[in-house]
């Protein structure tokens, strides 16, 4: 009676549904499907994200913090103070509902979460602590595009994080390709994705198949992720904004996730002009996804 009692009470919340645990009382949970996106920078994740948002039932985050938070929580089990009492149970309380948790206001029905989930130490924890199936997005790009496109970037205002790092074009190439630097940590998590026994999870995008196949990739995606079609458009574009909160690039460079908005194209450029000459032997440039 008193999980039909409850029913009754809440049966104006679309979105909750109730079921028995293992000790057969009545628990509440969240109907909404959590997926995430784990893309290389410039891959068009940005891209991705606007469009996908246009469905009021989809959700697309900007760079987030939640793999942190996971990664915070589940690192307590290392400390002096766990090993003195090491009551587990109760941590992974807090740990298996941190995505929901931090989600529980959004009003999608499914959250597309963005970070470097494919790093193994955060892949090993998703896969631990996942609300429901694991399906992750994978963008990618050509890796002389993407460094050629931080550079173009670098080069179209004076303060940004890149051309703080040096004046040459080598100097920013090498700081951005450095080992540790953002790029290398995505690097490392798509390898870590396309790795065989890890490609079942994931739903690979070419950067150039977006650009000249919108229609069709995005068509892909929601056969992946197993929603319902939605009748998308791809010119008029609006700048990723959720909650009324949009990217402050003020820190990084004004224009860092800034899309092309009347249409979708890739920019015409000659990349060559914003790469060194000995690029392909200074850097680690494998395709290995395909």
């Amino acid at each position: 009676m008193k999980c039909i009692k409850s029913s009754i009470i809440n049966k104006s919340r679309v979105n909750c549904s109730l079921e028995l645990n293992h000790e057969g009382e009545c628990n509440t949970h969240d109907t909404k499907k959590f997926y995430y996106l784990c893309g290389l920078p410039r891959a068009g994740n940005t891209l991705f994200s606007s469009i996908m948002n246009q469905n009021s039932k989809v959700t697309v985050t900007a760079n987030s913090m939640v793999g942190d938070i996971f990664i915070g929580a589940d690192m307590l089990k290392k400390t002096d103070v766990y090993a003195n009492y090491p009551d587990e149970q109760s941590l992974d309380n807090i740990t298996k509902n941190v995505i929901p948790n931090y989600y529980s206001h959004w009003k999608s029905d499914y959250i597309i979460d963005r970070t470097v989930w494919g790093l193994p130490l955060y892949f090993e924890v998703l896969k631990k602590y996942a609300p429901n199936k694991i399906k992750i997005i994978v963008l990618v790009r050509d890796i002389k595009e993407i460094l050629a496109s931080f550079i173009k970037f670098s080069y179209a205002s004076k303060d940004n994080f890149i051309a703080r790092a040096g004046g040459t074009i080598q100097e920013r190439c090498d700081y951005i390709m450095q080992n540790g630097g953002e790029l290398h940590k995505n690097i490392q998590a798509v390898y870590n994705l396309t790795r065989p026994e890890n490609k079942k999870y994931i739903h690979l995008i070419e950067y150039n198949d977006l650009i000249n196949n919108t229609k069709l990739e995005i068509d892909k995606v929601y056969d992946y992720l197993d929603i319902e079609p939605f009748e998308h458009h791809y010119t008029n574009l609006s700048q990723l904004e959720n909650n009324g909160i949009k990217y402050d690039d003020s820190m990084l460079g004004k224009g860092l996730h800034t899309i092309m908005t009347d249409k979708v194209e890739k920019r015409d450029y000659d990349m060559y002009d914003y790469l060194p000459k000995d690029v392909d032997t200074r850097y680690k440039l494998d395709i290995f996804w395909r």
